[in-house]
């Protein structure tokens, strides 16, 4: 963990210019305005060009870029003098880190596996079987507007989806709810371990896909700690990138076999491999603890 001390200087460091309230206000203004602007022009290019998988793939970039990315840097260079400062991508993580991070999300696939099916097969109490089958509809949806965009089998599909869904999503989500979100509630005096599982729940909720809010939620999390830990936001940026870069390279390869599901989706989530999730468990909180005293060694 980084001294307190540490963390002071360098909230110090960013020289902010706005009160809590009044950069929470700002934050929540700009976002509005860019989710506006940003599911206009969407809303536009659809209905002009129809739901394809080109059109898709430039909504997507639009949505990361104005919905996203814009509204992070802006907020930021409003409220800090130092936005590289307050934003921690001032400094790099190491390799290291970084290696021993991948290292992680490895790990912990046969744990998560579990997780995911475990919170997927939930079902909600009979009086509110309207709300259920309404989020069903909702994360249905959800996948298919997925596919689309992620549809194709060539290599060239492939690499505009480690772009699109792996490099840019990783970032931007990074920039907005670690650098931007977290920061913000970690300087205005919020407990560091408060503020980190507050913004993996509205991580996880902001993508409105009901039946993986928990993994969603931990991975949130993992990022969080990412840049608790280590002072830099390019780790859980790296780190987030390589997760989506993983699943979108295992959903490319299930569509050239044609198959419906990765058989990596399924490890540790079967009856049969239960040992591997409990495996899983206990390989990446060790190397979680390996990965802090890194980061400590390195800060």
């Amino acid at each position: 963990m980084i001294p307190h001390e540490l963390l002071d200087k360098r909230q110090d460091d960013c020289r902010l210019l706005l009160s809590p309230g009044q950069r929470f206000l700002l934050l929540l203004c700009v976002l509005l305005l860019s989710w506006v602007v940003g599911n206009v022009l969407n809303g536009i290019i659809i209905s002009w060009f129809g739901m394809s998988t080109r059109v898709l793939r430039i909504a997507s970039v639009l949505q990361s870029m104005i919905q996203i990315i814009l509204p992070s840097i802006v907020t930021v260079m409003m409220i800090s003098r130092r936005p590289a400062r307050f934003l921690e991508v001032d400094r790099s993580p190491g390799l290291l880190p970084v290696l021993t991070g991948i290292l992680v999300l490895v790990a912990a696939v046969p744990s998560l596996n579990y997780i995911i099916h475990w919170n997927a097969s939930l079902q909600l109490p009979d009086a509110l079987h309207g709300v259920e089958e309404w989020m069903r509809k909702a994360e249905e949806s959800a996948d298919n507007t997925i596919a689309i965009m992620q549809g194709g089998k060539s290599i060239g599909d492939l690499i505009l989806n480690i772009m699109i869904i792996g490099i840019m999503a990783g970032l931007g989500e990074e920039l907005l709810f670690r650098g931007t979100l977290q920061r913000m509630l970690s300087t205005s005096g919020m407990n560091p371990h408060l503020s980190i599982w507050l913004v993996a729940v509205l991580f996880s909720a902001i993508h409105m896909q009901f039946f993986g809010f928990v993994p969603r939620m931990l991975l949130g999390a993992l990022f969080g700690y990412l840049l608790y830990w280590s002072g830099s936001l390019w780790l859980p940026v790296i780190v987030h990138a390589s997760n989506n870069i993983m699943y979108v390279t295992a959903r490319w390869f299930t569509q050239q076999s044609d198959k419906t599901e990765n058989a990596v989706d399924t490890i540790g989530a079967v009856p049969d491999e239960y040992l591997y999730a409990v495996a899983s468990v206990f390989v990446t909180v060790a190397l979680l603890c390996f990965l802090r005293k890194v980061c400590k060694k390195s800060s």
